[in-house]
């Protein structure tokens, strides 16, 4: 017996081994020619293939998708691959989400945001028989599955949050609060005030290195002017979560470890 079933095996006392997202049957794409807004680029269709439903994502090279949606598969007809939109397709809203196609976990369809925001990615989950949303957070890192011996699946991941104060300046009153948002007390403060040393730091660096000419002390001023920027930054915390996808998934913190920067 391979290794690794093995070791699924041993760990289906509680949970299976950490998968990842569902390999597609097949992918489509779909050339458009040279992206009007990105010369450097093509536009393109991509379809996804799986079981009982496609995903399409039209890129015409624009930041975000121009069109994500879900198609239906009916009696093993597979649906075709074309920009054009079929009647039977569920378009993601682009005023509920914009980004990319991610990845499809069962009948569970993730998209990704299309920019970063306070350290973390955005991400999205809809269900793919209703074409509804059911579930969003910002995380760092990748998302893992696990299904319990009930077969219930979950989801793991760390997640990023704005605790919507600053625990340099405020202290345990703002740790506080931010142990309510994470739902669970008692929670040990992470050090914040090195996170947000190391991010002055880091954006001191950055800054000397973009200059033309290399100005006597900068780092130095640099540092002085970051550590001012950000001292009434909110706290951005990030720890390790599970989540039971369902049609009404709920966050529960996990023990691990946890980190804090100051908001973008």
């Amino acid at each position: 017996m391979p290794i690794h079933l093995l070791l699924c095996m041993l760990a289906l006392i509680s949970f299976s081994c950490a998968d990842s997202f569902d390999k597609p049957l097949t992918k489509k794409t779909v050339d458009l020619g040279v992206s009007r807004s990105s010369p450097a680029t093509r536009a393109k269709v991509s379809c996804y293939f799986f079981n009982s439903f496609m995903v399409k994502e039209v890129d015409l090279g624009e930041k975000g998708a121009a069109r994500l949606s879900i198609v239906p598969i009916t009696k093993g007809a597979a649906p075709v691959c074309t920009r054009a939109q079929g009647k039977a397709e569920k378009v993601i809203s682009q005023k509920d989400w914009s980004g990319y196609f991610k990845g499809v976990k069962k009948d569970f369809v993730f998209f990704d945001a299309d920019d970063g925001v306070n350290g973390g990615i955005g991400f999205v989950i809809y269900d793919a028989k209703t074409g509804t949303k059911i579930f969003e957070d910002l995380a760092v890192g990748s998302l893992e599955f696990s299904t319990s011996q009930d077969q219930q699946l979950s989801l793991r991941y760390t997640r990023v949050l704005d605790g919507e104060c600053a625990v340099p300046k405020e202290k345990a009153a703002c740790w506080d609060r931010i142990q309510e948002k994470i739902g669970s007390g008692n929670i040990p403060m992470p050090d914040c005030e090195k996170g947000y040393e190391e991010s002055a730091q880091n954006m001191a660096k950055e800054r000397c290195d973009a200059q033309s000419t290399k100005e006597f002390d900068c780092l130095g001023k640099e540092i002085k002017l970051a550590r001012e920027q950000w001292s009434d930054a909110s706290s951005i915390i990030s720890y390790p979560v599970t989540v039971v996808l369902g049609p009404h998934p709920v966050i529960q913190p996990l023990p691990g470890a946890m980190k804090c920067w100051p908001a973008d």
